[in-house]
């Protein structure tokens, strides 16, 4: 019998998490000598935390830092740059740890989000400029597409391609959702022109170049190898040739200088699309309405200036298991929180860890989902709640564990429905905890909602994080604002690899975590590791697990980031002299 699609599905998870074979070479997890756990000054509690873990976890002394923070949840991204990555880069440069720091443990009385930053004089210009040259830009290419499309009466209009929701906040977004119509219906009048008989398609191929090169500037001409070639031809691609490497290094921060020389030369290499893509960017990376994040997500980019990633957005995780690994990049920290109603319950969650790793995890899994259907890859509340099924199944075919799948809409709502609780991953009430679950020590567990992590202090507070916690769960996550769904784990992404027992908290959930520098929070010890010497033994096999994030080559972070800035210093000075060569000499930009 020929296996089912989701019989399939449930294989290749297994295989790409080497679940179903031994490792093809060792596997180290996170150790305590690489970590570094950050207290509140002001906050006898937070030092109590943070030493009390030191003590428990044997992490030396010397690696817990203290930084003098106001008593609240918030920080303003001033106060976050001055006040906690400057002193703890002095800290860890200090100490000799910069180099050796792959977690970070932030601790009670440690703020929990960061507000977004403040537009300086000069970004409030910038902002303004890009945002007018947006609206021009598409003007001009939404005439072009009607221009294109008259060149082919009788054929279909070409609709928008729709977005999702989290995608429809980005001018970039917008721009990619044009941009494939006009493509489309410039192609359209090119086939028809070439099938037009002479000399009517000599003059209808003129008046297409014109409009191509306005379209697509002179890229587009050369890639297409439309025209003659020529010594001007030959000039252009010469010029491409020499910059195209320092175009892409535009996209992490906004042009600070010679910026309508960069945009005119953008016009003329890659027409009005290349300034349309150019100015979306720009407006995305200044626009800071969705600029806040945790302070743990921001502190994973600890080695990162602001100018070398945009704050504006979240930013992909260079950890994640689907992640290319750019060499001599700057380094992505690990961050965990102990933190808790209570400066007692977030010390619980270090004997919770430790009992758990003594005893073994013991208890039910249960996955809460709601019966959709994906439609596509695309769908992510579909992707996701299959996700759950597929967990499931994970969990039946790799441990001994008792698994409860609910794929009713309806939540796990009534008391007692859930006791013990070993593992849960499920959806979906917004910040209204409902009082189903018993946890076992050790408990795992995260609620995909929003926002359920804006506070766990606030007595009145009703969000799955502060209510989980204070009810003995040993280890969850949740969102200090909206995340959008695809910022959680995959729920089967996420069980398969704590099922292997070769990674610790905090390497799953990096491991399986698509960005930083955004909403999410990581509760719990990072160390903390249940299966440890309890996976199921597995069958011979060639693949291999992915390598744990405190593995990853990691160099000197300072050195590597002064290096960051004079490759960009480069990158856009080399890019500047190329273009005031062009225009001092040939070729000229046209009118």
């Amino acid at each position: 019998m020929k296996p089912t699609i989701r019989q399939t599905t449930i294989l290749c998870l297994l295989l790409c998490a080497g679940l179903l074979g031994n490792p093809s070479r060792a596997q180290a997890e996170l150790q305590p000598n690489q970590v570094v756990i950050l207290a509140n000054a002001k906050s006898p509690e937070s030092l109590a935390v943070a030493s009390y873990y030191a003590a428990q976890r044997g992490v030396p002394t010397t690696h817990i830092v203290l930084l003098d923070l106001p008593l609240h949840d918030n920080l303003t991204r001033q106060e976050y740059e001055e006040f906690v990555v400057a002193p703890l880069r002095r800290t860890l440069e200090a100490k000799q740890l910069a180099s050796t720091t792959r977690a970070i443990v932030t601790t009670y009385g440690m703020p929990l989000r960061i507000e977004a930053p403040m537009l300086s004089k000069d970004e409030k210009i910038w902002l303004a400029e890009a945002q007018s040259l947006v609206k021009t830009s598409r003007a001009r290419l939404e005439q072009l597409q009607r221009t294109f499309e008259r060149m082919t009466p009788g054929s279909p209009k070409i609709e928008s391609l729709p977005t999702n929701s989290a995608q429809e906040i980005l001018e970039m977004a917008r721009t990619m959702a044009l941009l494939p119509r006009v493509d489309q219906a410039w192609r359209a009048a090119l086939q028809q022109i070439r099938q037009l008989p002479q000399p009517e398609s000599e003059r209808a191929m003129q008046e297409l170049l014109q409009l191509t090169r306005q379209y697509g500037g002179w890229g587009i001409l050369l890639q297409k190898e439309m025209g003659a070639d020529n010594p001007t031809m030959t000039a252009w691609r010469r010029l491409l040739e020499q910059t195209s490497p320092y175009w892409a290094g535009l996209g992490r921060g906004p042009i600070r200088s010679q910026r309508q020389l960069i945009y005119r030369w953008a016009e003329q290499l890659f027409g009005v699309r290349g300034a349309l893509e150019l100015a979306s960017a720009e407006v995305d990376l200044l626009t800071y309405s969705y600029a806040d994040a945790s302070l743990d997500s921001e502190l994973s980019f600890l080695w990162w200036d602001r100018d070398l990633y945009p704050v504006a957005w979240r930013w992909g995780n260079p950890l994640f298991q689907d992640s290319d690994a750019i060499p001599n990049d700057l380094p992505t920290l690990m961050v965990s929180r102990l933190d808790a109603p209570t400066a007692e319950l977030a010390k619980g969650l270090v004997d919770q860890a430790l009992q758990a790793e003594r005893s073994g995890l013991q208890g039910t899994v249960y996955f809460d989902a709601r019966g959709l259907k994906a439609k596509g890859a695309t769908d992510t509340y579909g992707v996701y709640d299959q996700s759950l099924r597929d967990a499931a199944e994970v969990v039946k075919q790799r441990s001994e564990y008792r698994v409860v799948l609910d794929d009713a809409e309806a939540t796990l709502s009534k008391r007692g429905s859930a006791p013990d609780v070993a593992l849960y991953i499920g959806w979906y009430r917004l910040r209204s905890y409902e009082d189903a679950f018993t946890f076992k020590p050790g408990a795992i567990g995260y609620h995909m909602a929003s926002a359920e992590a804006i506070t766990v202090h606030d007595r009145s507070e009703r969000g799955w994080c502060k209510n989980a916690l204070e009810r003995g769960i040993t280890a969850t996550l949740g969102s200090v604002g909206e995340p959008y769904l695809d910022a959680f784990p995959e729920p089967a992404r996420f069980t398969a690899l704590l099922l292997t027992g070769k990674y610790s908290l905090a390497e799953v959930y990096y491991l399986t975590s698509r960005y930083v520098s955004w909403r999410m929070v990581l509760f719990g010890d990072p160390l903390y590791n249940p299966m440890r010497g309890r996976s199921r033994p597995a069958a011979d096999s060639a693949m291999s697990l992915p390598v744990p994030p405190s593995e990853r080559p990691f160099g000197d972070p300072p050195t590597r980031l002064a290096q960051k800035h004079r490759e960009q210093q480069d990158q856009t000075a080399r890019l500047v002299k190329h273009l005031l060569d062009a225009e001092s000499g040939s070729p000229k930009p046209t009118r």
